[in-house]
């Protein structure tokens, strides 16, 4: 653990359990939409978003609380500058989910075959990010200065290749024989669903600075 860190074991450990519970909301998220995408199943996409609501909210609680303790005192003005950013921008990736599902099965978007396949990779992809933000943070606060950086820099190209299937998928659902009210009603989706890995992106950007920060 980083040293000024040292001085609540407690932060850390609500810091992590909010990061598992973000987790849970991602984890669901993905069963989700992999329900409604592949198996055509809208009833058991519906239950699964309603679990992602839920660990979303649990979320919600867990950062509160922590914010709590930061507020009350825990750590020194600048480690707590730097934790309340840090879970804040966790807490981005459970909310870009969240409105993810929201939009796919609210709307009920009828996703073409081909561009089904395309968002599933973007969902493994994704899921790929996460793995990463969870070892980055755990690299910070071990102290691991050169793992920290190797996870930023892994997120960051996960995002790259985001972005790439992106355009991909969007290119070819444009060449398709559908309404152009249906193009632009699945894009919004995908536009929607990208959103996780630029946030994952924004967070790897405030774990180089804590670094950075630590480091001076």
């Amino acid at each position: 653990m980083l040293a000024i860190w040292k001085k609540s074991k407690e932060v850390q450990a609500h810091v992590f359990e909010h990061l598992g519970q973000v987790r849970r909301t991602i984890d669901a998220f993905l069963e989700s939409s992999r329900a409604y995408l592949t198996a055509n199943d809208a009833e058991e996409a519906d239950r699964l978003a309603l679990e992602t609501h839920r660990a979303e909210g649990v979320a919600d609680d867990i950062r509160r609380a922590v914010e709590a303790k930061l507020i009350g005192g825990a750590l020194l003005a600048t480690s707590r500058r730097q934790v309340l950013e840090l879970i804040e921008q966790v807490d981005t990736l459970a909310n870009a989910a969240e409105a993810t599902l929201d939009y796919l099965l609210t709307q009920r978007v009828e996703v073409p075959p081909n561009t089904a396949d395309r968002v599933i990779e973007i969902l493994g992809a994704t899921a790929t990010v996460f793995d990463d933000v969870e070892c980055g943070i755990h690299a910070l606060f071990e102290g691991d200065r050169d793992g920290t950086v190797a996870w930023t820099e892994r997120i960051d190209a996960g995002e790259a290749k985001i972005d790439h299937m992106e355009r991909q998928a969007t290119q070819e659902l444009f060449r398709m024989d559908l309404d152009l009210a249906h193009k632009r009603h699945v894009h919004g989706f995908i536009d929607q669903l990208v959103k996780i890995s630029d946030r994952a992106e924004d967070l790897a950007d405030r774990i180089a600075m804590i670094t950075a920060e630590k480091a001076i």
